[in-house]
Parts: C-alpha cells; structure tokens; sequence
C-alpha cells in the first residue's frame, strides 16, 4: 500500500509539474521576448520588423529566441489586459511599441520584468514619463519639429504664399505624445511664421468632425502627428481635407505612401533595429535596463514627397539642398 501511495504521488507531482512550467513560455528552453504593439499601421509594424533584425544580428534568432507579438489593434481595454498577460508571463524582456502600449508594460511589471519600449515620442512627458519606472528603456521616434515646420514653409513658399501659414493638428486626448508634441509646434509658431490651431478627440469617430471644424477655421494645411489613433484613420482626414484642397503633410513616409504630400521622415526600421540592439544588451546579461539610457535619434531622417498628390493640389517641389535628395513617393513605390 505504501508503495502504491509512493508511486501515485510520484505521478501526481509530476503532472503538476509539468502543468506549472507548461504555464511558463520559457519551458520550451528559448529566452522569450514578449512584444506589444499598440496599434495596425506601417510605422509600428517596421519598428517591430526592425526589432527582430537587430536581434537577429546580435545572435538572437528562432533557433534560440522566441519573439511573440501581441496587436492591441488600438483598444485601449485590450491593450492593458494584454500588458497584464505578458507580464504575468515573467517573459526576459517585455517590448511596447508605441506609448499606450509602453506604458501599460512599464505599468504592470513594477520593475520585475524588463521592459524596453520604442516610438515613443517623448518618453518624460508629463502624463507618461518613463523615468519615473525601474528596469525601463527604450527608444524614441521624437518628431524633428523644427525640420518638419521648415518643410511645410518651403512648400508654401515655393507656390508663392509666403503669409502666416495656419497649421492644423488632430491629436487623440488620451495619447501623452501628442499632448507634447502640440506644445512642441506652439511654441515655434513665430519663428517659422505660422499659426497652430489643433483639436482633440476621443476616439476615431470623432474625426471627421474635428477636420472639418479646423478646415471653417482657416487651416492652410494639415500636419500629422505620431498620433495611432489619426494614423489608423488618416483615410478620413486625407478625404476631408483633400476634398477642400488643403494639403496633408505626414510624420513619416508610409503616410506620404498613402496620400499625404510630404514628410519629414524617419527610418522606422531602423529605429526598430537600434532597440533590438538594446533587448539584446540585456539578454547578454552585460546591461540591466536602468544601465541603457533613452535613445532618441539624431541623423536617419530623409524628405519624402507624394509627385501625384502635389499638382491637384497646385504644389511644386520646393528648390534647395534638402530637396535634391528627396524621395519621390507614388502609389506605395518610391520613385526616387
């Protein structure tokens, strides 16, 4: 009998066992790196594209590494349910990409879990400061406002309106980046001589409402931020302010891609790889995240130009050094 009890204990405790570490993704032997991305549009998916090569370039492929993306698909409930998850999970290093996402990691891990973030536009921002966490890094896809405010001055330039130029800004209430980045633009109104007028919404289904307020306004033009929730839908507002001949300026060239007439843009890919770089530090074991400062990118940014949307709208490529170098991008193709 005492045998018997021996042997169905023995049984018991290991299909516990292996019930316990069937619960851990890293049972499978693999250092694991949990990603979540907050939202579906081109910028996050070349961060995470990046990401993956960079590993992959420090020795951290599917032979030894499993990297799982989670897409919140922009719902902030899903989002924060999906954070808790991973962290739950105890993976070796946790990834958000984008702000929401971000956060919500850094929020849940309480620096139990390493977490490294990337296009985040400002990581100390108010409502969403970074380094306020432990065992945090990242990445940030932080807009040159200065280059992007000289772009749309040349555009305008070069069609003969040299006034005050009204700029109008969509930004989501909810997302820290763009509460800052509104702040950034105000505050160099007089230098590049235009005047920001912007409105805040909610949620996607308010857009089209804010668009046409600032187009009665006066907006001369649109500027489009990092913002997930107006890049989701950038349809709407190219739609809307199209349709009244006002031109859309994007933050990067996927937006350029799909109707905007310029950006000023960075390399979303290579912003991706710079972060895998730094998970790869800390699964080397020769950095812990509060070693590895704030990574914000100086040089990568290139001029890119949509040559269809630009006549309808009556506008030629301004003249310049930074404009001979221009990417020429149509239909989804750069034409350069």
């Amino acid at each position: 009998m005492k045998k018997l009890i021996a042997i169905l204990l023995s049984a018991f405790l290991l299909v516990a066992g292996v019930g316990l570490f069937a619960g851990c993704e890293g049972f499978s032997g693999l250092l694991q790196v949990s990603v979540l991305q907050y939202a579906e549009h081109g910028s996050l998916d070349n961060c995470y594209n990046g990401i993956v090569e960079g590993l992959a370039e420090r020795g951290y492929t599917e032979e030894n590494t499993n990297v799982s993306r989670r897409n919140a698909k922009g719902n902030d409930s899903e989002n924060l349910t999906a954070a808790q998850t991973i962290i739950n999970s105890m993976p070796d290093v946790a990834v958000g990409i984008a702000t929401p996402s971000a956060y919500a990691l850094a929020s849940a891990a309480r620096g139990d879990v390493p977490v490294v973030f990337t296009a985040v536009s400002d990581p100390t921002a108010e409502s969403a400061d970074f380094s306020e966490f432990d065992n945090v890094t990242g990445s940030s896809d932080q807009l040159p406002v200065e280059r992007q405010l000289q772009l749309i001055r040349d555009f305008f330039d070069a069609k003969g309106e040299t006034g005050t130029i009204t700029v109008a800004i969509v930004y989501t209430l909810s997302e820290a980046n763009s509460v800052s980045q509104i702040a950034q633009f105000e505050a160099k109104e007089s230098e590049f001589n235009v005047d920001i007028i912007s409105r805040g919404i909610t949620d996607a289904t308010e857009l089209a409402a804010a668009v046409d307020a600032l187009i009665a306004e006066g907006a001369d033009c649109f500027n489009n931020l990092t913002d997930n929730t107006v890049v989701q839908n950038l349809s709407t507002l190219l739609d809307r302010a199209n349709g009244s001949n006002i031109p859309v300026f994007g933050s990067e060239i996927e937006q350029v891609e799909k109707g905007c007439i310029a950006s000023v843009s960075l390399d979303y890919v290579e912003l991706g790889r710079q972060t895998g770089y730094m998970i790869a530090d800390i699964l080397d074991g020769t950095k812990t995240a509060d070693e590895i400062e704030f990574l914000y990118i100086e040089d990568g940014y290139t001029v890119d130009y949509n040559s269809t949307v630009m006549g309808p709208l009556g506008f030629t490529l301004p003249t310049g050094e930074a404009y001979t170098t221009a990417n020429n991008v149509t239909a989804g193709v750069n034409a350069a």
